[in-house]
């Protein structure tokens, strides 16, 4: 097997990764042999038919094997990134099955470009993000590392920050070449918000428009 690859949790999106990459890849002979799961107390013995390994197994007998990390919350996959890093560890980049890309796209290590994703010219995307399938990112946006984007819409001219999560449905418009809209640091944008104006590094959003989740709270009586 010329291209094994590990992946990093032990889910469902994991299964869905692993399902996406060996369809579009087949060619490059890519292929998942093992998940790694660190509780031992919920760990399956398989997931679909692959083992399920902990980190001192995959440190002591898979380290040349390259890892994508497959967990979606920024600050979880950043510390199991750091892990990786301090045992040695590779990363693998990967794209899910008929995707859209630009030919001048530039994609940091351990990324995933999820099935469906449309991806337009003068895109770049940091280390270690997760694009899930059916995301469109337009011309000329920028992404930061260990940002998590679920099925998202995401115009033109869009600055977005590292650690960041765009809930599924998510719609973001146009910036401009002079002012893109920016979306700052460790921001949380909940499932089928609109996002017209810019959002603060920390800020929790949601609605349409989309409003901090404390105003919303606060309208609402809460």
């Amino acid at each position: 097997m010329s291209n094994p690859v590990i992946l990093y949790g032990a889910t469902g999106h994991a299964a869905a990764v692993r399902e996406e990459v060996e369809q579009i890849l087949a060619d490059r002979d890519l292929r998942v042999i093992a998940y790694i799961d660190d509780n031992p107390e919920t760990r399956p013995a398989t997931l679909g038919g692959l083992p399920v390994i902990d980190f001192e197994t995959w440190q002591r007998s898979f380290r040349d094997v390259p890892v994508n990390v497959t967990i979606g919350t920024p600050a979880h996959r950043r510390r199991l990134v750091a892990r990786i890093e301090a045992a040695g560890g590779r990363f693998a980049w990967l794209i899910g099955a008929w995707p859209s890309l630009a030919r001048d796209l530039v994609a940091g290590e351990g990324s995933f470009i999820g099935g469906g994703c449309y991806v337009g010219p003068g895109v770049r995307i940091g280390r270690h993000v997760q694009i899930q399938p059916l995301s469109c990112i337009g011309h000329e946006t920028t992404i930061g590392d260990y940002t998590t984007i679920c099925s998202a819409r995401i115009a033109g001219w869009v600055e977005i920050g590292s650690d960041v999560f765009i809930g599924i449905g998510t719609s973001i418009v146009h910036g401009n070449a002079a002012r893109p809209l920016r979306i700052g640091d460790g921001a949380f944008i909940a499932a089928g918000s609109v996002i017209t104006r810019p959002v603060p590094p920390g800020a929790r959003v949601m609605g349409n428009p989309a409003r901090p989740l404390r105003e919303l709270a606060r309208r609402n009586g809460g």
